[in-house]
């Protein structure tokens, strides 16, 4: 079943043997408007999904606790968009100084829980937050339960990836009013970011910028975009009159699907393909 509301899709798809005693772990992905949740088996494999759009954040509690699988008492792996973050080197991270690490990002709220997720063996930590509240009601009944920031998988899947680069690499995962950027100087990480936009002369300026701060060379280093590139009519015919290096493309998946629930999985889901291991 898909209903579209406000040009965000609600789905509930089932794989062909659907069954809730397979069901083995959860992972929730946050965004500011919409939901969504994949539902696995014991071997990762995804069994259900599950997409909601909500129009207030008193909206989306209500939702979540209506949802009979994240009732359940298994793993579950929150992915949390609605949050600024900070990404911190390892050498200087100390978790009990997490909070003072996301001020300098926005200050959080005094009702916030303040988590981070480590990546590349903990060279770096990322650094985010979610409501006190809402954390509390996922967590209820809960014995095992972890929270991450939503760009978490696109910043552990390009760090994969960096050994295929070239010397100027510059990454997008395109969202509804923003995207993420990640940039890589001789495959060595040198920045990453979001930026809020309104349409695609916004990202057009913002990449413009990092590549004259980095001294990227405009007809040699490589632009690769992720995600919802459609919703801002980005494509290859407008992005080359600008740039000679592009790529529009979806990551290598790591995400699998038992048959029927695969029809979730499309191009401007970076997250249908790549979640963090």
């Amino acid at each position: 079943m898909a209903i579209r509301t406000d040009n965000i899709l609600e789905e509930k798809i089932y794989c062909d043997k659907f069954d809730i005693q397979s069901v083995s772990n959860l992972s929730l992905f946050l965004f500011e408007d919409h939901y969504f949740y994949f539902a696995k088996d014991q071997n990762d494999k995804i069994l259900a999904i599950q997409s909601q759009p909500y129009e207030n954040p008193r909206l989306l509690t209500f939702k979540l606790k209506e949802e009979e699988l994240l009732n359940l008492d298994i793993p579950i792996k929150v992915y949390n968009y609605v949050s600024s973050f900070s990404l911190i080197p390892g050498p200087l991270f100390d978790p009990a100084l997490s909070s003072v690490f996301l001020f300098f990002a926005n200050k959080p709220t005094e009702n916030s829980k303040v988590f981070d997720t480590s990546l590349e063996s903990n060279n770096l930590h990322l650094v985010g937050s979610i409501r006190k509240d809402l954390a509390d009601q996922l967590s209820e009944g809960k014995s095992d339960i972890s929270f991450n920031h939503g760009a978490v998988s696109f910043l552990s899947y390009v760090l994969k990836e960096k050994f295929n680069f070239l010397n100027q690499e510059i990454l997008l995962l395109m969202q509804k009013n923003h995207f993420y950027l990640a940039a890589f100087s001789n495959q060595e990480f040198v920045l990453f970011n979001r930026f809020d936009i309104s349409n695609r002369e916004d990202m057009l300026k913002y990449v413009m910028g990092i590549t004259g701060q980095l001294e990227f060379n405009k007809n040699y280093f490589r632009l690769t975009i992720f995600g919802d590139a459609s919703h801002h009519q980005i494509d290859n015919e407008w992005i080359s009159q600008y740039f000679k290096n592009i790529n529009i493309t979806s990551p290598s998946p790591n995400v699998q699907y038992h048959d029927g629930a695969e029809k979730f999985q499309k191009p401007e889901v970076f997250e249908s393909y790549w979640e963090i291991p």
